[in-house]
């Protein structure tokens, strides 16, 4: 018997049935054509063998000014930079106590510490860093004491749990000394989307008994975060929290360093914004842009549809004055900013209601906003994207282009 030589057509042929296509291709998987024949497609790659804790919600990529490249990323628990492979971890310090706020007290046969300190305002999974802790007397040496913990259990406001890398035996009877201090990493947020309500939600202690928690309780809410470059180095935000900036010049040994709270930079006015919804850098006329921030005359108290910014190429003056291009603009329509997009004509702005055009136009008021459309619909925050001259998001049952 002959053979007879198959020549299928390339490409995948759905609109018929596999029957009715013949000669060609009706179904695939993970293959792609080259030359008019299938191959398989290889797959994916790790970036790295390292690891990080956390889910991610978001990535940057930047490029430093000696071309080192870095990538930004931000998990439901830390924030890190990634260079090379490895995963820095630059996560923000909520506060740090004096020298011996912390004690400790262990069981014999457990590795569980209960640590005291009072008005902690701590949540379940937060970070913390001790040091110059002295030794419990045993197997809780000042070693074991002396590194970064993960909180498992809130006892109350004024203590908490964690486990040890060691067990503790008859002799640890000691409480750590008079010098122990604790740097908090800031509270850490949820990898899903839950109430607001219920017991347990927000820090202990609150309210009064049997209150609901509102979703911006700290560790209440899914942690999302937004950040960007100004120059090679890095502004971060935690959706509805802090602001914060990471100096690339002062990280270039190894562990690097923390980023640190905008309004305590050196230099910053005291009208620093120190809360906001987005935080994004205009690229072309260089502002910093806060979006569903707090006042320049009420800072620490969020305002949802007002938008702040800095002055032009700086990264400390917020105060709005006749011989700077700092300002602010409140949005008018909606109940709170969902989301904002630069695009290479200004930035868009999303709130829940409507879609407003942000356009740099020069002194005096440096910044112009004009509404686009009302009672449009976006799914959240990051469902948002700008190719080219186009920005797509994604409403509710519906897709806007």
């Amino acid at each position: 018997m002959s053979l007879t030589k198959l020549q299928f057509r390339p490409g995948i042929n759905r609109e018929t049935t596999s029957y009715s296509n013949e000669g060609g291709w009706y179904d695939c998987d993970k293959i792609r054509f080259r030359s008019g024949v299938p191959e398989k497609i290889g797959g994916w790659e790790k970036l790295s063998t390292n690891t990080y804790q956390g889910t991610v919600r978001g990535l940057k990529e930047f490029v430093a000014l000696d071309g080192t490249q870095f990538m930004g990323v931000g998990t439901n628990l830390k924030y890190y930079v990634e260079e090379g492979g490895a995963f820095n971890d630059i996560t923000p310090l909520r506060s740090t106590t004096s020298a011996g706020d912390v004690t400790f007290a262990a069981v014999n046969g457990s590795a569980v510490i209960t640590a005291a300190d009072t008005g902690h305002g701590a949540i379940q999974g937060d970070f913390v860093t001790f040091s110059g802790a002295a030794t419990l007397g045993g197997n809780i040496t000042a070693a074991v004491l002396n590194q970064e913990y993960e909180i498992t259990e809130i006892v109350n406001d004024n203590s908490y749990k964690f486990t040890a890398t060691a067990t503790a035996n008859s002799s640890d009877s000691g409480n750590g000394g008079g010098s122990t201090v604790g740097k908090y990493q800031i509270n850490v947020g949820l990898d899903t989307t839950v109430s607001g309500s219920g017991w347990g939600a927000g820090t202990w202690g609150r309210s009064t008994w049997g209150s609901a928690s509102s979703l911006l309780a700290a560790g209440a809410t899914l942690r999302l975060w937004s950040h960007d470059n100004f120059g090679e180095d890095l502004l971060i935000n935690v959706r509805d929290g802090g602001i914060y900036y990471w100096d690339k010049s002062t990280s270039s040994g190894s562990p690097f360093t923390r980023a640190v709270a905008l309004s305590t930079v050196s230099g910053a006015d005291s009208t620093t914004p120190t809360i906001a919804k987005i935080v994004l850098v205009s690229d072309v006329d260089r502002h910093i842009v806060a979006f569903g921030c707090d006042a320049e005359g009420s800072v620490g108290t969020q305002d949802p549809l007002l938008i702040r910014f800095s002055s032009q190429g700086s990264l400390t003056t917020w105060q709005t004055e006749a011989s700077n291009t700092a300002g602010s603009i409140k949005l008018g329509s909606g109940s709170e900013i969902i989301s904002a997009v630069e695009t290479k004509r200004g930035i868009l702005v999303f709130t829940d209601v409507s879609l407003h055009a942000m356009q740099f136009i020069g002194p005096p008021y440096t910044f112009g906003v004009t509404q686009v459309s009302e009672n449009i619909t976006i799914m959240g925050p990051n469902v948002v994207k700008a190719a080219d001259d186009a920005v797509y998001w994604m409403g509710h049952r519906y897709q806007k282009t």
